[in-house]
């Protein structure tokens, strides 16, 4: 495995660098594909991990003629490792095949295109092309590798949409993007999808993905939220009325209906829609949405006085849609038809799910959404049993990966989640030189949080800071709130420097800004994670407050609750483990290459007054660490001197 870090790569890569960490990390990828086995890595900042997990990966398919699959959480990532890391890897491995493949409403549906297109002026004005086919031809069909803006509101009518797709009976199956796309992937040793997009073919049975061998979840530290996510059931008030608009829709072209039954079904269908408005309502009056906008119902609560049953309202057109699949001819019809009755019998089980409350393994809460949808949500506490089902039966060899999966130097936290009890792990810590290149400054003198002058005392200290670095610095927050009164009172006073805040512009419109000029950029989740910005643009991260979640969500609550319920410590299992995850993505923002320098500032003094701060300070870098507020005045002065000697 060596050979390949030191032979092959360095005359691929201009200015290569030898890192012993991403060899370490590649042999212990490879071990683990020999013997079967689970892995966990921590890699830091600048190890390489992605190589170090696809040339292993590589091959192994190869030598084994067997296919792998690498999940990422973000689209962006996904498309970086097909786009450029596997091109890399295949000038080693020149016979390895590779795809990408996102969800299946990524792709344009030629069908519907055409149909769109004819319908008049609306498809060319949206568009301002000529010649849509060409340039969607020239993106193999997907939205994302489209050269121009395609609005949301022409993309839902010309995309693929799995109720509509005729698959086979389809004109245009043969040279459909999408399907093109699925042969594909039989073919391939290597196939790059997404979180979102791996689950939810396993809730189906896998029926997108092809057998293979092994996985990697790259972006590991997202998967517990995604996971749960996926795996949580749901109705809507929208969705459901959608269902009842395609019940109607479907009405309207079943052959061999009478005008009696026609008319006895349509008024069904509207007694359907008037009981289920009238059943959101009396959900959102007892749980008091329209006020709180969520609410979480324990098992020890009695259930909501609100009730339906959509089978009995629904019970003329169950009998229609069964006599539909048993008698129609047409495949395109018959494969829609079994998608509504199943679509039927799946909302009303997460109802009477949802009213019964009988599994203690799920939560049932509610929300109002920002678009005023109501939604109702059963939803599972342990993630580790489907963990196992799905995935660990399933793969030969699985590997978790990414800079943020351990807290204080162990892996407790993620290997209880998904039960990982018998996972290899290893800790690889960056190869950069915090020591030199990094300050830790840990604030002593500040009131902790909770004190009424905590907020004046910590504009003054960060105002300070500002002025000590002279630019380029985050200013990350827990509490939009809080956020916005220290962005207004320090923007206030005279500053030379643009002070810019989270939701004045998009993230991406934010950093280009950032990096035009020394700039102080006020943010709060968003930019704890996932932004990259190298060079000098950014010297300076200043996290307010230790990141300890406040579980004020239902499924946080329910969460907390139930580690509780099981006689466990949910500070010490949950809240503290998450939070040292957030802080480390927070430190992470700081050194994006061997040449970045600067200073992290956290000014939150639990950091230092309280013993769970010692298991924060030793999970970060190793930069040199003060408490003493004029060294981050001496570090930069320091930085500019050796600047200047060359």
């Amino acid at each position: 495995m060596k050979k390949y870090f030191t032979e092959d790569i360095p005359g691929l890569i201009d200015n290569y660098e030898d890192r012993p960490e991403q060899v370490e990390m590649a042999e212990a990828v490879k071990l683990a594909l020999k013997n079967s086995d689970c892995l966990i890595v921590e890699a830091g900042t600048g190890v390489g991990k992605t190589l170090a997990y696809l040339i292993p990966m590589a091959e192994y398919a190869l030598d084994n003629k067997k296919r792998v699959i690498i999940s990422t959480y973000s689209k962006a990532l996904q498309s970086q490792i097909f786009k450029k890391d596997l091109p890399l890897v295949n000038q080693i491995f020149p016979e390895l095949k590779y795809e990408i493949i996102f969800g299946a409403g990524n792709y344009v549906c030629a069908r519907r295109m055409k149909e769109f297109k004819s319908k008049g002026s609306l498809f060319i004005n949206a568009l301002d092309v000529t010649d849509m086919m060409h340039f969607i031809k020239e993106g193999e069909g997907l939205r994302e590798n489209t050269k121009f803006h395609i609005p949301n509101e022409v993309w839902q009518n010309i995309n693929r949409q799995k109720p509509l797709c005729q698959e086979e009976s389809c004109v245009h199956f043969n040279k459909c993007y999408y399907w093109s796309m699925r042969r594909k992937l039989r073919k391939a040793h290597i196939i790059v999808v997404n979180h979102h997009l791996f689950f939810s073919d396993l809730m189906v049975n896998k029926k997108l993905l092809p057998e293979s061998s092994a996985v990697v979840f790259d972006e590991a530290h997202r998967l517990e939220d995604t996971m749960r996510g996926m795996f949580s059931r749901q109705i809507s008030f929208s969705g459901y009325m959608e269902l009842l608009h395609e019940l109607e829709e479907f009405l309207k072209y079943k052959k061999k209906t009478t005008k009696n039954d026609y008319r006895e079904r349509r008024a069904q269908i509207k007694a359907a829609k008037h009981e289920f408005e009238q059943f959101m309502a009396g959900i959102q009056q007892e749980l008091s949405l329209i006020k709180t906008g969520t609410a979480l119902l324990t098992h020890s609560s009695a259930g909501v006085n609100a009730y339906i049953d959509i089978r009995a309202g629904l019970s003329g057109l169950i009998y229609e849609l069964n006599d539909t699949i048993r008698e129609e001819d047409d495949k395109g019809r018959k494969k829609y038809t079994e998608y509504l009755l199943l679509s039927v019998n799946e909302q009303a089980d997460v109802m009477d799910m949802w009213l019964k409350k009988n599994s203690q393994a799920y939560f049932y809460w509610a929300e109002i959404k920002g678009d005023k949808d109501t939604v109702l949500y059963v939803t599972p506490y342990e993630l580790k049993k489907d963990f196992e089902e799905h995935v660990r039966f399933n793969y030969e060899c699985v590997v978790f990966t990414s800079a943020t999966l351990s807290a204080g130097e162990n892996f407790n936290y993620v290997v209880k989640q998904f039960g990982l009890e018998d996972a290899a792990t290893g800790l690889l810590k960056s190869p950069f030189d915090y020591k030199n290149n990094s300050l830790l400054y840990l604030e002593k003198t500040l009131p902790v949080p909770q004190s009424p002058d905590f907020r004046e005392r910590l504009t003054e200290r960060v105002e300070q800071i500002i002025e000590m670095t002279g630019g380029g610095v985050f200013v990350l927050f827990t509490s939009l709130d809080l956020m916005k009164k220290l962005h207004r009172e320090i923007s206030e006073k005279a500053h030379k420097m643009p002070m810019l805040i989270q939701g004045q512009a998009s993230p991406m419109e934010l950093v280009r800004e950032f990096k035009k000029e020394p700039s102080v950029l006020f943010a709060t989740s968003t930019f704890w994670q996932g932004i990259d910005i190298k060079g000098e643009a950014l010297k300076c991260v200043i996290i307010t407050r230790l990141p300890f979640e406040v579980p004020e969500h239902p499924m946080q609550k329910a969460i907390y609750n139930h580690v509780t319920d099981e006689g466990g410590n949910d500070f010490a299992e949950i809240a503290l483990p998450r939070a040292i995850f957030m802080l480390k993505q927070g430190f992470g923002r700081l050194i994006r290459s061997k040449d970045d320098y600067g200073v992290v500032a956290i000014l939150d003094s639990r950091i230092t007054g309280k013993t769970y701060g010692k298991l924060f300070v030793k999970s970060l870098p190793e930069a040199r660490i003060t408490s003493d507020v004029n060294d981050i005045e001496k570090f930069f002065e320091t930085r500019v001197l050796k600047h200047n000697q060359f």
